[in-house]
């Protein structure tokens, strides 16, 4: 796929990796975005793109992806001015580095993809590998077991256009900051080396490949993902709509009725600040429903003080463009990526409305008000929600007990105008079962069943 900026050509090569041989060519673009699709045969290669006027693209870039759906570099330029190929006249990964075909299933999970907003201040923050259940087994609670040194996952960030390219390594065995677990090698803290740091501003890609027993020569990497720091967008971070797939709670491309106990979640959002670093989560929500060419009268603007709101107001049998922007003052200051005034937009299609006695309204599951998910969970971050908490509550605690009544943690979490909208910090430190999360607010009791998968 393409974006041509109408001033010069854009052309592509396709090179084998090692023998430099020239496998395909194409292009030829000039005007806006298209694509063109080409075959290759298992391998490893190298993308050049070229273009005409040796001055990059004006707001332009390219992806190369397989059948429209596993991205191998991501160069592409936003709605909100980042990436993209903007200068020179080749883009390339340095030292003729690219793609291995076929491709791994190993990848970064859902909420590592596309980040545009890491912190590196106030404590770096986490890119998170989707566990792969072979180096899991190999995984030993001994800690000088020597397979705990031989087995885990590389991460690879690069510039698509060149320059910039770093490696890590982390095995069973390194230390990353989280409690020692079949999935700690995972977790990779973003500029945790010395030298050779990702540089603020900068759009990168990342992919990751399992290691077995010290295995480089037939490790493949996985699909690649587009990343940037921001540490000043880390301070008041993007959200939009819930579009993890499988997620109990994806919203984004989804279909709903319209009434008032059918709810759309956005993607809760937190942030950490200088001085004290103190862990805070937004207070305020904005949703944005539009459709019909932004005509007034199908706008729909919903505010609350949780990340989600319920579908009344909006019109049976419509799509709407949606958007969400989120606060940490009450909405005073709305957040959203590079000086826009709200962030990614997702479609949500309303059902046509049912006549003659039906019931429209869907029952939302958690009708105590209380929303954990996503369960089952892979161990990473729990987001908890609690609506109507009792007036005087001003603390709420949540313990996790494991199959045999053990308690293995706790936390307290303070209520913010009579409710609860936080995420849960798993790191990895559960093992995969069955357990309980008992969440106690005043007289209240709260007891809902937590999956963690392996």
């Amino acid at each position: 796929m393409y974006q041509a900026d109408g001033y010069h050509t854009l052309t592509f090569e396709i090179y084998t990796q090692g023998s430099n041989i020239l496998v395909q060519t194409g292009g030829g673009f000039l005007n806006g975005t298209g694509s063109e699709q080409t075959c290759l045969p298992n391998g490893c290669f190298y993308l050049v793109v070229e273009d005409g006027g040796g001055d990059g693209i004006v707001d332009g870039g390219y992806k190369l992806q397989i059948n429209s759906a596993q991205i191998l570099i991501d160069n592409s330029h936003d709605n909100f001015g980042n990436g993209g190929f903007t200068s020179g006249q080749y883009s390339q990964i340095a030292n003729d580095e690219g793609f291995c075909l076929p491709i791994s299933t190993d990848r970064l999970i859902f909420t590592s993809c596309g980040k545009l907003d890491w912190r590196t201040n106030c404590g770096s923050e986490y890119m998170v590998a989707n566990d792969n259940p072979t180096v899991n087994a190999q995984w030993n609670s001994n800690p000088a077991a020597a397979s705990n040194f031989v087995n885990g996952y590389q991460m690879w960030w690069y510039n698509p256009n060149g320059g910039y390219g770093f490696k890590r390594t982390q095995y069973h065995s390194t230390a990353t900051g989280l409690p020692a677990s079949m999935t700690r090698a995972c977790h990779f803290k973003l500029n945790s080396w010395s030298g050779n740091q990702l540089q603020e501003g900068v759009v990168y890609n990342a992919k990751v490949r399992a290691i077995l027993n010290n295995n480089f020569a037939t490790a493949v990497w996985g699909p690649a993902c587009r990343l940037m720091v921001d540490n000043t967008g880390a301070e008041c971070p993007r959200t939009k709509l819930n579009n993890i797939p499988g997620d109990p709670y994806e919203i984004c491309g989804e279909t709903r009725a319209v009434g008032n106990n059918v709810l759309v979640h956005a993607l809760p959002v937190r942030r950490r600040m200088a001085p004290g670093c103190v862990l805070e989560n937004a207070n305020r929500y904005q949703f944005r429903f539009r459709t019909d060419n932004n005509n007034p009268f199908y706008t729909v603007v919903k505010t609350a003080n949780t990340y989600f709101v319920n579908t009344t107001g909006l019109v049976c049998g419509l799509t709407y463009d949606v958007d969400v922007r989120a606060s940490f003052d009450g909405g005073t200051n709305w957040c959203a990526p590079n000086g826009a005034t709200w962030g990614d937009v997702c479609l949500l299609t309303m059902a046509t409305c049912f006549t003659g006695g039906g019931n429209q309204n869907m029952v939302q599951e958690g009708s105590t008000g209380l929303r954990m998910y996503p369960n089952p969970n892979r161990g990473d971050q729990l987001m908890l929600s609690l609506e109507s908490v009792a007036e005087g509550v001003q603390t709420v605690s949540v313990d996790i007990l494991d199959a045999f009544g053990k308690r293995v943690s706790a936390s307290t979490i303070a209520v913010q105008d009579g409710f609860i909208n936080t995420v849960l910090e798993l790191n990895g430190s559960l093992a995969a079962g069955m357990y309980m999360v008992n969440i106690t607010a005043g007289e209240q009791v709260y007891t809902e069943r937590l999956v963690i998968q392996p």
